[in-house]
């Protein structure tokens, strides 16, 4: 059985991250959401709390993922794989609204993180990780 390569751990190491920042994002927003509008518009404040809630369940889904990554779980790789084929069409869809920066940024992080996650190495551990 393979070892672990570091491309998959980089990527499970930035979905942490990204998952951690989401739950603090999250946190944050719902001590501080009545200081963003006024306490009168009770349907901003709803949809602000909506928000937060959403943001910390998908922290916590993509902590879940990151630890599918690490464990070699072909789901959490196949799910890594679909959110970035979607954030490549989201970069395509930014080139087209005349926002070059936010859409190649968006572009190259997609190739790169599935990159990383189809390395030669990567597929023996992923495959290994589901054979054995």
């Amino acid at each position: 059985m393979p070892n672990r390569p570091g491309s998959v751990t980089f990527v499970a190491v930035l979905a942490y991250l990204n998952g951690i920042l989401n739950i603090i994002g999250g946190v944050v927003t719902l001590f501080t959401r009545t200081s963003m509008v006024p306490s009168s518009d009770a349907g901003a404040v709803a949809g602000i709390t909506t928000s937060a809630i959403l943001a910390i369940i998908l922290g916590i889904v993509i902590l879940i993922v990151a630890r599918g990554l690490l464990n070699g779980s072909r789901f959490a790789r196949g799910l890594v794989t679909v959110v970035m084929i979607l954030n490549a069409i989201s970069g395509v869809i930014l080139l087209f609204s005349l926002q070059f920066f936010s859409g190649i940024l968006e572009i190259l992080w997609a190739i790169v993180m599935l990159a990383l996650l189809y390395t030669r190495r990567a597929n023996a551990f992923f495959a290994a990780r589901t054979s054995g």
